[in-house]
Order: structure tokens, then sequence, then C-alpha cells
């Protein structure tokens, strides 16, 4: 596949960014409306301390029965010219971040709505006074829940937010929006775009900071017959564990792999989990990192999270990104309530010798990382080849 041309990339950075400014007018237009209802509404719109205090003729109001407010055409019409006008960019050839975003989470329409709502303030400091002044309240500038619920036009009741916000929700899950103050009632709860999210969709592929420093580079180097690996990447691949001989660099047959199937890989060294981090958060940020940039993520050593307990294991083993293991033991069915489907030894060829492997183990070089595929099948292969770059000398069979 020929890489695309200067223009091509440079068009399609800043179709992606029109893209992107134009759903945030469309966040604007609603929070415009909503502005303009509740200024009509408020029965003292010249209270100096609104936002500090509750009046009498507030609780009044509140105890009212509530008028919901009307749905705002100016918005639909603006998300509408928006969408027809990225559909044109999508046929020219461009690449939409937050629409390969969208697909790659296959996110739906309401979720971008509430990942728009909670990034507006990241991109125009405008939207922090708006949302001081929705919420009746100056210090809280990040839209809430229930703003979000509001500004799209749902009902609070409704359980939309519950089942989205939950932490299996896909954005929850995906940590694309994290929802922050958990003390506070549920629809006052900020939410927030992680940073790592925001400068994906303004076009930086720079990767997270947690992720940066457990990722290496590595050279693959792919033995004769190590292509069963590659079918399996190049299908609905998901967990993958190549167990690790001696003389043997799993890494670098795991790395190899994805470069033959048209993929990047993300390579993790375990060993640089510090004792106080979170190995599942970790997995969680290296999961998102792999599918924003569309990367294989190879981890290992697998035994050195061995010692954190199974919960560390899978973590990383039931991430929803491709992810191929490494380690020196047997793999152990608890790690994974994926199934292992298939087994795959490599055999040594005819002739040779059954006590050593030819040439020498190398450390890995690094390399850098992209994008991954969820769901799919795992599977098991055992490493007995010295992957150095002049010899490879193992086969592998089924």
């Amino acid at each position: 596949m020929s890489a695309p041309s200067a223009r091509v990339v440079g068009s399609s950075r800043e179709a992606s960014l029109v893209h992107l400014l134009g759903r945030l007018e469309v966040v604007t237009s609603r929070v415009r409306a909503a502005t303009e209802w509740r200024r009509g509404s408020d029965p003292d719109p010249l209270d100096r301390f609104k936002g500090l205090h509750i009046s009498a003729t507030r609780v009044e109001q509140l105890l009212a029965p509530q008028t919901p407010r009307p749905p705002d055409p100016a918005s639909a019409a603006t998300l509408k010219r928006i969408e027809r006008e990225a559909d044109a960019a999508e046929g020219q050839g461009c690449d939409l971040r937050l629409r390969r975003l969208a697909r790659t989470f296959d996110l739906d329409d309401l979720d971008i709505e509430l990942l728009l709502i909670a990034l507006a303030p990241d991109l125009d400091e405008r939207f922090e006074r708006l949302y001081g002044y929705l919420h009746d309240d100056v210090s809280r500038r990040r839209a809430s829940i229930g703003l979000w619920l509001e500004l799209c036009g749902l009902e609070p009741a409704g359980g939309v937010a519950w089942a989205r916000l939950a932490p299996q929700g896909r954005l929850s899950a995906a940590r694309l929006v994290l929802v922050e103050e958990p003390d506070r009632p549920f629809l006052t709860r900020a939410l927030r775009v992680p940073d790592r999210v925001a400068a994906f969709v303004l076009g930086n592929d720079e990767p997270d900071a947690q992720v940066a420093t457990l990722a290496y580079e590595c050279e693959g180097f792919r033995p004769a017959g190590a292509d069963v690996l590659e079918r399996w990447m190049q299908g609905n691949p998901g967990l993958a564990y190549v167990r690790e001989r001696p003389g043997a660099s799993a890494a670098s047959l795991a790395v190899a792999a994805a470069q033959a199937a048209g993929r990047p890989a993300l390579t993790i060294d375990l060993r640089r989990i510090r004792a106080e981090d979170d190995p599942a958060a970790l997995a969680a940020a290296i999961t998102r990192e792999a599918m924003l940039t569309g990367a294989v993520v190879v981890a290992g050593p697998l035994d050195a999270l061995l010692g954190r307990g199974i919960p560390a294991v899978q973590a990383f083993a039931e991430s929803p990104a491709t992810v191929v293991l490494c380690g020196t033991g047997n793999w152990d069915p608890v790690w994974s309530r994926r199934v292992m489907r298939r087994d795959c030894r490599p055999r040594r060829q005819a002739g040779q010798s059954s006590s050593k492997t030819s040439g020498r183990a190398r450390a890995p070089r690094t390399r850098r990382a992209s994008n991954a595929s969820p769901g799919g099948s795992s599977r098991r292969l055992d490493s007995k080849t010295s992957c150095s770059p002049r010899t490879c000398s193992s086969s592998c069979a089924s």
C-alpha cells in the first residue's frame, strides 16, 4: 500500500480540524439556546449574588412544575450541514479524526455529543463562563452530566446517562470521557476529556506520558514459517500468548508478525511498571493508545506481572485491543475469559540440532505503535527460535 501524498495528508488535517470546529459550532448553538431559555425563565435576572445563594423566589420556581425546553432547530440545521460537508471531505479521501474515533470505539451520535460538550472548555475558554452561568455556579466551569442531558434535550430520569457513563459504558471503559467528583450527586458530576483524546482529535499523535514510560522500540525478526501469527493478525485478532524459550525473542517475533500484517506495534516492557502504579489504569491507557493509533500491543515479560496477582494480568489479557503477551511459562486460563482456540508450536527443521538454536539473541531496539481491532480469539505460540538479523532457524507448524 502506497503512503498518502503530502497534499492528501495536509488536506486531511485541515478537513479534520474544520469538522471538529464545525461540531463545536453545534455545541455553541445548543448553549446559546439554553442560555436564552434560562434568561427568559429567570425570576430575578438582576440578582447580584446569583450562584452564591438561593433566593426565596428561586425556591418557588424550583418547586413549580418544570416546562421542558423546546428543541433548538438552529443546532439541528447546523449539524446536518456540518455532516454533509464531512461526507464530502471523506469522499475525497480525507481522514476526519472525530469520525475515526467514533468508528474505532463504536460510538454513536449521542456519545459524540457528550464528548464534544465535555471537550468544549478545553478548546474555547468562553465555554467555561457559559457553563458556569448554566450551572448557576461560577466555580463549575466544566460540563456536568445534567448539563449534557439538558443540552441534548434528554430527560434526567431517562437512564440514558447511567447507561453511557457507567464503568462498562463505551466512553468510560475506553477512557474517552472521565466522570469526576464522585462524591457529588450523579447529575452534577463533572465531565472531562483526557488530554490525550483531545490531542488526538486535534491531529496530534504523541503518546500518553504514562504509556511512553513503558514503551520501547523493538526490531522485528521473522523466522521461517512464522506466518501463523501473521495470519491471525490479519483476521479479527484478540489475544495471543507467545511463550519464550531460552535464546529467543518473543517480542521480536510478534513485532515482525505485526509488520507483515501491515500493523504498527506498541511494545511494552512490563518490568517498568512501578510498585505504586495501578496495572488496570496502565492497561486502560495502553489499550486506548493502541486503538487510537491502530497498533498491536506487544507486552512482556508476563512474569513481571504475576507478583501483582491475577487482576493485573487480566487487565492486559482482557483488553479489547489486539494484544500479544510474551512470557516464559505456560498459559493459565484464569488470566483471560477468552478461550485459547489454538496451540501453535514452532518445530525445528530437519537436520537442525535439538540442543541449540543458531544465532544469538539480540536485545530489542525500539519501535513505535498505532490501532486495534476489538474482539476475536486467543492463541498461544511457543517461541523456540532465536530471532537475530542473520539467522532465524525455526519453522512454525500448527
